[in-house]
């Protein structure tokens, strides 16, 4: 067992950034906990090409999970 941290979503603010964003409540929800997960594994967005890997990372799941904009 590999314990890498914790994830805690607030359901308001998803529900507020899904209307924001124009994406579903469960699209919302998946993305969140898809970027949580990237960053207890170790990936960043704070540099220009940290962003990029991290972004094709989270698209790339988010396709497999067929959970698209």
């Amino acid at each position: 067992e590999l314990l890498l941290g914790d994830i805690i979503l607030c359901k308001e603010r998803i529900f507020t950034q899904a209307t924001e964003y124009g994406h579903s409540i469960l699209r919302e929800f998946a993305f969140l906990i898809v970027h949580s997960v990237l960053h207890l594994l170790g990936y960043d967005h704070m540099e220009e090409e940290e962003e990029k890997l991290m972004r094709m990372h989270q698209d790339k799941i988010m396709e497999e999970l067929q959970i698209l904009r």
